[in-house]
């Protein structure tokens, strides 16, 4: 027998029999559960869809939960907004624009290494408001970028670390603002249970996550500096854009789209509404068709149901008291620096165990919540962890965009780890320096 699977076997015994922590029965069943699947999720077997549904029915039996908390995130409208900007997403893909602009403008403006870093920061944040599935995004990216590289016969080493900022910049520029990760940052107010609308979110995060994402670009200079000076400009004619009339339609409509989804607050229609209407429009101007519905990862929605559900459970069982609690003697009933670092600490290594951003927040923000009690904004609870783990990594699978980008072949591990060292020293500064200030001048804390 596999000996992991016997250390789990002996494990999930030892915790059915110690009962460890005053834990019940019920609790045990829950911890061993929770502990087996993730050893799946990680592992890849069983495949997410089984695993997740396995967990999701202990979590129904014995949770000690009602069922609609538990079930809450595919209860929520920010489900239909996901389902359906993964066609949307799919139909810019469809549509070519992004190609037919952005190719030409990175030849045109990238004459050295840093005016090429410059255009893709420009084009990942416009993107943003584009393609709100950041998957889609990077994938879309990337085929972009590799051709570009074909083309003027870039170095290995260098187009590797490009490739890599290419992710980085997406990581940081998806924390601007609330589409520019329409799975987890709308799941993370899901898990936190806090209404916010995309103004609300962009003031709160903005202007420090562009200071932290200049911070990255100065870091990977320094860490990439020998590969950079291999940089090669395109010294060819750019030629000039030339849309067709389908073309400019389609371009329209997805800015029409773009503009009533950035606008929500004003018209209050809300993103789920703006998000269907324009799935139906790409679908009656043929940029889309039912087979473009297989985009919709299946697995991905049944996965997000079961990692959102674990805060949920932990919290309603009594689990996260039991197992957090002890935390609290080191926590001040208000809001201090030694809260920030322990908070950021905890998250960290409980994020590099788990692996999954998803999972870790929704196991720390509830449970950090719980402890905090009234004494400490919720709101600041969400965003500390959130900042303390979407850029601190060390391997690709700490992060799902990154993960694919390995697993694409796009980069290695070793790359991964020696900038990940750099984000973790990021990730510590820039909460110091940048957001815990500009929260203060705004009044969030």
């Amino acid at each position: 027998m596999n000996k992991k699977i016997l250390s789990m076997l002996l494990l999930s015994i030892l915790i059915l029999i110690l009962k460890p922590l005053g834990i019940s029965i019920n609790q045990a069943v829950v911890i061993i559960s929770l502990i087996w699947t993730i050893m799946a999720w990680v592992v890849g077997k069983p495949n997410k869809i089984v695993s997740s549904l396995f967990l999701l029915g202990i979590f129904i039996l014995f949770g000690e939960t009602p069922i609609e908390k538990v079930l809450s995130f595919p209860l929520s409208s920010n489900f239909l907004v996901i389902i359906f900007s993964f066609v949307f997403s799919q139909g810019i893909i469809n549509s070519k624009l992004t190609e037919k602009l952005f190719r030409p403008f990175i030849a045109k403006y990238a004459k050295n290494v840093y005016q090429f870093l410059f255009t893709m920061v420009i084009t990942v944040i416009i993107l943003v408001f584009i393609i709100p599935q950041p998957l889609s995004r990077v994938i879309l990216l990337s085929t972009i970028y590799i051709q570009y590289f074909e083309s003027i016969d870039l170095n290995c080493k260098t187009r590797e670390v490009l490739l890599l900022c290419m992710f980085e910049v997406n990581i940081i520029a998806h924390i601007f603002f609330k589409r520019g990760d329409i799975v987890l940052n709308n799941g993370i107010l899901d898990v936190a249970n806090i209404q916010m609308t995309e103004f609300e979110w962009t003031k709160n995060l903005m202007i420090p996550g562009l200071a932290m994402l200049t911070l990255a670009m100065v870091f990977f200079v320094i860490a990439f500096k020998s590969e950079l000076k291999l940089f090669k400009s395109d010294e060819k004619d750019v030629k000039k854009v030339k849309l067709e009339s389908n073309d400019k339609i389609n371009l329209g409509l997805i800015l029409l789209i773009i503009i009533l989804w950035a606008t929500e607050n004003i018209h209050n229609i809300s993103g789920s509404v703006v998000v269907i209407i324009g799935t139906i429009l790409m679908y009656l101007r043929k940029i889309i068709d039912f087979r473009d519905f297989k985009s919709i990862n299946l697995e991905v929605l049944v996965f997000l149901t079961a990692a959102f559900s674990i805060g949920t459970v932990m919290e309603g069982s009594g689990i996260a008291d039991k197992i957090f609690g002890g935390l609290s003697r080191y926590l001040p009933e208000s809001f201090s620096y030694t809260f920030v670092l322990v908070v950021m600490l905890s998250t960290m290594v409980l994020h590099m165990a788990l692996g999954s951003s998803v999972t870790t927040m929704s196991v720390a923000i509830p449970s950090f919540i719980s402890i905090a009690g009234e004494g400490i904004d919720p709101t600041i609870i969400m965003f500390l962890v959130f900042t303390s783990i979407v850029t601190q990594y060390l391997l690709p699978f700490h992060n799902v965009l990154l993960a694919v980008g390995e697993g694409n072949n796009y980069f290695g591990n070793k790359v991964v780890f020696r900038y990940g060292l750099y984000c973790t020293v990021l990730t510590f500064i820039s909460v110091f320096l940048f957001f815990i200030p500009w929260w203060k001048f705004i009044g969030l804390i």
